[in-house]
Formats: C-alpha cells, structure tokens, sequence
C-alpha cells in the first residue's frame, strides 16, 4: 500500500516479508500529544463527495436449472474468514508489537479521561463492549500475531482470552481494526477492516466488514458494510437515537462517516475536516460523541445525528514517557475508556 507522506517511517508486519499497512492507518497510528487549543469551533460537516464504493445489499437471484454455482462479489470474497494462524512478531519499533493498550475511567459529567492504568502490552487498537446483562470484552490487535485477540473485562483487570472465532476459524487471516458495539437482542456486532495485507486477486479498494456474535467470542459473517476506493481504516458504528446507524471511519487525517439503516449496508456520506482513528459513542439525550486523534485524543459531540460537530476539548494525553496515544474506545453503559500508547 502507498503510505501517505505524513506516515512516512511508520510500517509494520504481519509476518516476515510481508508489507501489509501503515502503522498510523490500519494499527491507528497516532500524533504526539499537544497543547489543546483553548477555542470551541463549531465543525460543519463538509459536503465534498469522497471517492468510495457503496456496496449494495447482497441480491439473491434464482437461477435456471441446473447452472454453475455462483462466486461472490469481491467484497464478500474479501469478508470471508480465511484460517491464518499465528504469525511471529517482527522487530519493528514503530508496530503493534511495541504498543500498549491502557485502560482509564472518563470522568463524570465530563468528556475527559482520569489517569490510567496499563493492562496489554504488545497489544494495539483496542476497542471494548459491554453485553448487556453479560461479560465486559476488550478486543485488541495482538501485536505477537497480527490477529484479532479478546480479552474480558473484570472492574479494572484485564485478562487474554485468544484469538477470536469468525464463521468457525479461529484467528482468521488479514482482519485488523476491530470495533464492537451490543445488540439491543443480546450479543455483539464486530465491525473490521478485512484483506488487510497481501492483495488477495478478488480485493478491490478497502472493506469493512460485519459480523454478529452472541457470545462476543464467536462470530458469524454478515456480510460486507462498505467499500471505498482510498486507503481507508478504523471502522467505529454507533447506533443513533433514530434507529439509524452511523459509521465512522479514518482517511488520513479526515474522517469519512458513513449511514446504514439496518447496521450491515452502509452509504458513504461527508468528510470531517478532522479525525484519526475514529471512534464514535452515545452521548445519551439524542447526542452522540465523536473520540479522534489530533492533539492527544479530542472529542466532538453532535446534535443532530452527526450532521454537524461542535469540538469539545482533549480527552486524554500521552503518559510520559510515551508520545504517542490513540485508538480511544468509550464502553457504552460504563465509565471504561481505552486507548493504545507508542513511543
């Protein structure tokens, strides 16, 4: 993949050999922390239109007899769980093998973050759920592996409980950047970036992925959400106060959000001036929080089903001696706030 000029140096691997991202892209590469501007800016969404594939619903046509079998979209070719195994960690300083996933408390009545507490090491894009009624989950990009782990969630102790389980293959291949968000039935909806490192023939552009699991440990595919024609990484969904699903995802230094109805089919919509590695949360009374990295983590919240952002402030820095901080996830129905360090 190209490398943007501005992440430049910042690469790693999922297996010897194999070039598979840029660090601040697909493992949520951050920017050293900075003073926080003091003004509220109100943030418009812009209206450019964005170069991306829309991938429609999946139409099931039927078919004269006898015929062929059919082969799937290159979308749907992609989201298909493929066994990976484990792969072995590479020396690179600036990837996930050399990351941190910490684990902090936002402060009530506030969009900021107290002091937090390490709880992974060689671990990266972190991003935590709350099953109702059910187990507290952490799922992280295992630096030693370059899969997906899960990790459950007691108070303040995490404990590893191994890769996750996509359409019955444990650690499946080229999946990065999870996000999980609860069901209102029970159980867990994961949102991925899938085909993350050799092309595959049928990959065309950058698909996220859907898959729902009742456990929050084994999954079944839904299919693929979207497809977009740039580099684009760190899918977050938030269900908004309508019913409505809104998507958000990172393009550099921008963030695209994207609309689905139903949760699985989404449409691109506007471009944030703003953004790196999203992460999108409930802010309860009809709002909803937009968590980005720019100077540290930043919060914007929105009235309006995100059509417009109004910038709040700086969530969280860099414990020293880090420099870097990023990847934040707020645990719906907690005060938990996760987010990865690199130096």
């Amino acid at each position: 993949m190209r490398v943007p000029r501005h992440e430049r140096g910042m690469r790693w691997w999922l297996a010897p050999g194999l070039f598979v991202s840029a660090l601040s892209l697909a493992c949520g590469g951050g920017t050293p922390t900075g003073r926080d501007g003091a003004a509220t800016t109100s943030y418009p969404s812009a209206s450019a239109t964005p170069q991306v594939t829309v991938t429609p619903a999946l139409a099931t046509t039927p078919a004269p007899s006898p015929a062929p079998a059919t082969s799937p979209s290159p979308e749907a070719a992609v989201c298909e769980a493929r066994p990976g195994g484990p792969g072995a960690p590479v020396r690179d300083g600036n990837g996930p093998y050399y990351h941190q996933v910490w684990l902090a408390h936002e402060l009530p009545g506030a969009a900021r973050a107290g002091a937090g507490t390490m709880v992974l090491d060689h671990a990266s894009v972190p991003d935590g759920v709350a099953i109702p009624g059910g187990a507290t989950y952490v799922y992280y990009v295992n630096g030693a592996t370059g899969g997906i782990d899960v990790a459950r969630v007691d108070g303040d102790a995490v404990t590893p409980l191994g890769p996750v389980t996509i359409d019955g293959v444990r650690n499946p291949a080229g999946i990065v950047d999870p996000d999980a968000t609860p069901l209102s039935a029970g159980g867990v909806r994961l949102a991925y970036l899938a085909g993350f490192g050799p092309p595959l023939p049928s990959r065309r552009g950058w698909t996220m992925c859907i898959a729902d699991g009742a456990d929050g440990l084994a999954f079944a595919t839904r299919g693929p959400a979207i497809t977009f024609d740039r580099e684009t990484t760190d899918p977050s969904l938030v269900r908004l106060a309508d019913g409505t699903w809104l998507m958000a995802a990172s393009q550099g230094r921008t963030t695209i959000l994207a609309r689905s109805a139903d949760g699985l089919r989404f449409e691109a919509g506007d471009t944030l001036p703003f953004g790196g590695v999203p992460e999108l949360a409930d802010a309860g009374g009809g709002k909803v929080r937009l968590y980005v990295c720019t100077n540290g983590i930043e919060s914007y919240l929105s009235g309006d089903n995100g059509r417009s952002w109004q910038r709040e402030g700086v969530v969280a820095t860099a414990p020293p001696p880090q420099r870097i901080i990023c990847d934040p996830s707020r645990v719906a129905g907690t005060s938990l706030f996760f987010y990865k360090t690199a130096n």
